[in-house]
């Protein structure tokens, strides 16, 4: 039977520019199967996904055309709020999912909309939290939750009320290594019991043993279908064409680099050494602590972020590298501790004014109108043609009237990205600023941060993306548990440490 069908569907936004919309999508899609999605950023994955899950056009408006049917049955004729148990969705942004405060209110809150009873809620609560191990976020704050713990808290809150057919939009965008292997565990387990899974993603590898087919989107059509088995045939260059991620994180150092990497590498370890060793942002007795947890998020006892580096923030979802951004950006007076840069003192209030922070949950700093005032918003800088240059090395001059709001989720990011980049700022500061970013888009990103750097004292960039790690950073700082675990260069032996953390061997 088939659990998902399309024919000829069409779906143009209220007011937006034409690109975001899809047109005449005819899929099918088995009971048991799993259907990956993927194409450049904007390029109708999460439309297609809303389309099928009922929220296009009853919470997105638009025009709609074309026969949709989920189980046999015409969504049409199914009441809105009947599609959710046939169809759970999992977003790119997990905060937008939410209805409670508390991680495991939240779990439940699915199925005591559906009526379930207690006994049978608290069991599904129980299964989803051994499911997904859990444990340590039980009844927790989830306010206070990394991005990635928030997305296990979304996906979880989905499985709890045992829908057929899962839709996901970018489920690893704000996960490390070891949560994207879970998810891979909960999805291969979805497989098993027959569920139908249908999934938006750029981070490609993790699905390479769970998809069944893959659907190369591009300008809002079906551009091409692959079985599996073809599409892990295409090569390096074939998926850079194609503005798609690596398959196999493990051929980067040396086949998707190349020279122009190692000639980048040569020319910022001459730049590093004819720095002063002394230029340095330094960071003593650094702690937070929030109520209702027993450890601190933060104990730093003294760290040195050298100047003029492009510095990675690694760790594992809820290291606590959040924390240390914000309390870095003079965002979180929660943070206290001690902060100089070359002996002078910087107040929380100088860090706040010095500095630009681009949010994990970039909707958070979306306020205007349109992508062009956003950019320009709160900037003393009044260069247009610099604005323009970035929208244009960004791909945003088509969007420059266009609702931030109505944007895709990597579009989003880029306009957030240009928005610090003409603050002026001196210090920025990106919390994952390639989630749901293809490959095109992300190496635009790189090349970028590459021309902006030398006007910054320092570029600090959280990310669970080793890809980007590779292309763009020039130094690392490990955090778990709220201290800084190590610091390094990313030079030869640096890069052995790199792989270790992402659990690959070069």
């Amino acid at each position: 039977m088939e659990a998902v069908r399309l024919e000829n569907v069409s779906f143009q936004y209220t007011g937006v520019n034409r690109k975001n919309g899809i047109k005449n999508i005819s899929m099918s899609v088995k009971e048991g199967e799993c259907v990956l999605l993927t194409g450049i950023s904007g390029c109708g994955k999460s439309t297609i996904l809303r389309v099928i899950n009922g929220l296009a056009p009853y919470f997105y408006e638009g025009e709609i055309t074309g026969k949709i049917e989920l189980m046999g049955k015409q969504t049409d004729e199914i009441p809105f709020a009947e599609i959710s148990k046939i169809c759970g969705s999992v977003f790119q942004n997990p905060r937008s999912q939410f209805f409670y405060m508390n991680t495991s209110s939240e779990i439940a809150f699915g199925c005591e909309n559906q009526g379930i009873p207690t006994e049978e809620i608290e069991a599904r609560v129980a299964d989803c939290v051994e499911q997904f191990q859990l444990e340590d976020l039980q009844n927790r704050n989830i306010m206070q939750l990394s991005g990635g713990e928030k997305q296990k808290i979304a996906f979880a809150s989905i499985y709890a009320g045992r829908p057929d057919i899962y839709v996901l939009d970018e489920p690893s965008a704000n996960l490390d290594f070891d949560a994207i292997k879970d998810i891979e565990r909960i999805l291969k387990t979805l497989k098993k019991q027959g569920k139908t899974i249908i999934i938006a993603e750029h981070r490609l590898y993790y699905l390479m043993e769970l998809a069944d087919r893959v659907c190369y989107i591009k300008d809002g059509e079906i551009a091409q279908e692959y079985t599996i088995e073809a599409f892990k045939k295409l090569s390096g260059q074939e998926l850079r064409e194609k503005g798609l991620r690596s398959l196999d994180y493990r051929i980067l150092h040396e086949e998707e680099l190349g020279q122009e990497k190692i000639d980048r590498d040569i020319s910022e370890k001459s730049k590093r050494e004819s720095w002063n060793a002394a230029q340095h942002i330094y960071m003593k007795e650094v702690a937070c602590r929030y109520k209702g947890r027993e450890e601190p998020v933060l104990k730093i006892k003294e760290c040195r972020l050298p100047l003029h580096e492009k510095i990675a923030v690694i760790g594992h979802n809820g290291a606590g590298k959040s924390t240390f951004m914000d309390g870095l950006c003079g965002m979180n007076k929660s943070v206290k501790g001690i902060y100089c840069k070359e002996n002078d003192i910087l107040t929380i209030k100088r860090r706040a004014k010095e500095s630009f922070e681009v949010f994990q949950e970039i909707n958070h700093q979306l306020f205007t109108n349109s992508v062009e005032e956003e950019i320009s918003l709160g900037s003393e800088n009044k260069n247009v043609e610099e604005r323009n240059g970035l929208m244009s090395m960004l791909d945003l001059t088509n969007y420059a009237d266009t609702h931030p709001m109505a944007l895709s989720g990597g579009q989003k990011q880029r306009v957030a990205m240009a928005s610090a980049l003409y603050s002026d700022r001196k210090l920025i500061c990106l919390d994952e600023p390639t989630s749901g970013l293809d490959y095109h888009q992300m190496e635009r990103v790189a090349k970028l941060l590459e021309q902006v750097q030398p006007k910054l004292d320092l570029l600090l960039i959280i990310t669970h993306d080793l890809e980007f790690i590779l292309k763009t950073c020039t130094y690392i700082v490990h955090i778990e548990n709220g201290e800084v675990l190590e610091q390094y260069s990313l030079d030869e032996e640096g890069k052995e440490k790199l792989f270790r953390f992402f659990n690959y061997e070069k």
